[in-house]
């Protein structure tokens, strides 16, 4: 039972991060997209290449530290300008606490418009960040952050939904595959794949 808990979050681990890279950047309108001089600095996803970053700085791994410190294992990639910009939205714009995010799922739920680029950062991260609270945590408490992590997954789908879905539904879940936005269409072969090869690596 364990180990297919672990199988499942890695894979909606992993999903997740590739929404980022896939629609987190192309959720921004030409009139949104920022330059290297104008870059906002609560946004980790100000091009491309960020979210490549991301990706490759999360499977290197992170350490979460008792006083809730965020750092990076791999020191090569922690002194990169991006990486640094990370862990400081990471670090100041995630809540970190039950009440926190119990707060920021309800904000999410009251909202109908897209989220901005600022507000999708932190609610990614916000997930990522549930993800090793449920690998890390033992006992009942885990319960609470995998609650925690399935209400931030379903939120980003949500989030993504919005513009596309019919207006009598904004649940993706509900569409067959050839009707949802091409960022979606775009994981079911990958997604499988990795949740067959993760399945491999464990045997």
């Amino acid at each position: 039972m364990a180990l297919l808990l672990q199988l499942q979050l890695r894979a909606w681990l992993w999903t997740a991060l590739v929404l980022y890279v896939f629609a987190g950047s192309w959720k921004q309108t030409d009139g949104q997209l920022h330059t290297e001089d104008h870059a906002d600095v609560n946004v980790f996803h100000n091009k491309l290449e960020d979210a490549n970053v991301m990706l490759e700085l999360l499977w290197e791994g992170l350490e979460i530290e008792a006083n809730e410190t965020i750092r990076l294992q791999d020191e090569e990639l922690a002194s990169l300008r991006s990486a640094k910009q990370f862990l400081q939205i990471f670090q100041h714009q995630v809540p970190k606490t039950s009440e926190g995010i119990k707060e920021q799922l309800k904000h999410l739920s009251q909202a109908d418009a897209p989220l901005s680029p600022v507000e999708f950062d932190q609610l990614l991260f916000t997930s990522v960040y549930c993800a090793y609270q449920i690998r890390s945590i033992q006992g009942l408490d885990k319960n609470l952050w995998i609650s925690f992590f399935s209400q931030l997954v379903d939120e980003i789908l949500h989030d993504l939904c919005k513009g596309f879905c019919p207006a009598n539904s904004t649940l993706l879940a509900s569409w067959p595959w050839k009707e949802k936005p091409f960022y979606l269409t775009s994981l079911k072969k990958s997604y499988h794949s990795n949740l067959a090869m993760m399945k491999r690596g464990t045997e």
